[in-house]
């Protein structure tokens, strides 16, 4: 799955596909335009070394929706046991580390 930020809003590409996950980012898109887009939409917020988002995983749940098979949530969760395992969960668990690609 892909998160595309854009100047229109967010919206997840490949929702259904959970083996795989980062951010593009719009090259539109870039320090305070970027903070308030993910501020408004409730995405999550930059790492400190501006490569990476911590997305709220909450959000994707939003943004995937219904267009995703019935057992999507399991193998989301799987997803994320994954990310966990490679320290790419923030500290409370509700944000998931994705590397950034400016497009």
């Amino acid at each position: 799955m892909r998160l595309l930020l854009a100047p229109s809003g967010p919206d997840l590409a490949d929702p259904d596909d959970c083996t795989r996950f980062h951010v593009e980012v719009s090259a539109d898109l870039a320090g305070d335009r970027l903070r308030g887009l993910l501020a408004e939409h409730d995405l999550g917020k930059l790492d400190e070394d501006g490569d990476h988002l911590f997305v709220a995983t909450g959000a994707l749940r939003a943004l995937a929706g219904d267009r995703v098979g019935d057992d999507w949530a399991t193998r989301f969760d799987g997803m994320l046991s994954y990310a966990a395992s490679k320290g790419w969960l923030d500290q409370s668990g509700t944000h998931v580390r994705a590397h950034i690609e400016r497009t």
